[in-house]
């Protein structure tokens, strides 16, 4: 697989405050790279600044000529007050394409319906935003990340606040869109337990902690490598395939299990 983004000896941080430095990853076309800390870690201003959207404090990023991003933001980036339609909010993902100055063309709205139909919402088009449930509202999201046709999509926090059935809904659906296309993901999530059965590779991320790891979700989700990372006990089992882990107990004193790490 080609590679799409090459990053070597970064240093991240905001407000002028460094958070990590020394970072080195390479993300490959069709990587499912799973994001994974506990909020206020430093996941979204890395992948800010792996889109180019902050600068980076120090080191080099390379990306593939003519890389292409796609975002799709929690779900309250989106303020309900404006009298928008699910397709409306589906439509706004092809801004970037369509270029300042530019109207939206039949070709972009049917394009975004096309998308609405994949991630099975084509008949909540016209229906508004802010009457969408919050899986809903979710896919139309998905949809509008998607509807630039991004050689990488970035999905931050896709089922914050989801129950158990929307939560499992909205990753499935993740992961068959992804099968279908061979494009590289890169998600955010606070809950290891939940990216442990979706990514093939993750960034353990924890600034104010100093730690930052990479490998394939095979290499890192074994109870040794996540104790000295995160300083606790952990066990990691598999139940028809499907992988839990369990903090038990800090090897420090005064600190307790990661959140993250149970939830």
């Amino acid at each position: 697989m080609s590679v799409l983004l090459d990053v070597r000896d970064l240093a991240i941080g905001y407000a002028g405050r460094p958070l990590l430095s020394g970072i080195n990853l390479s993300i490959a076309q069709g990587d499912w790279w799973g994001v994974v800390g506990p909020n206020g870690a430093g996941k979204t201003t890395l992948m800010k600044t792996l889109l180019g959207i902050i600068p980076a404090h120090a080191g080099t990023i390379e990306r593939s000529p003519g890389l292409t991003f796609g975002y799709v933001p929690q779900r309250g980036v989106i303020d309900d007050i404006f009298p928008l339609s699910a397709l409306d909010v589906v439509v706004m993902g092809r801004y970037p394409r369509i270029g300042p100055g530019r109207r939206v063309s039949r070709a972009d709205r049917e394009l975004a319906l096309s998308y609405m139909d994949r991630v099975g919402i084509a008949n909540l088009a016209r229906k508004p935003f802010r009457a969408l449930s919050g899986g809903q509202k979710q896919r139309t999201l998905i949809a509008r990340g998607l509807v630039p046709e991004p050689d990488v999509l970035v999905l931050d926090e896709p089922t914050d606040g989801m129950d158990l059935a929307g939560e499992t809904g909205i990753m499935e659906l993740i992961s068959d869109l992804r099968r279908g296309s061979g494009r590289t993901l890169l998600m955010i999530s606070h809950s290891l337990n939940l990216v442990a059965n979706y990514a093939r590779q993750l960034m353990l991320i924890h600034g104010h902690e100093g730690v930052f790891k990479t490998g394939t979700t095979d290499e890192l989700l074994n109870g040794k490598t996540l104790e000295e990372l995160y300083h606790v006990g952990v066990d990691v089992h598999t139940v028809d395939g499907r992988r839990f882990l369990f903090a038990h107990g800090s090897t420090e004193p005064g600190r307790g299990a990661p959140p993250w790490m149970t939830s």
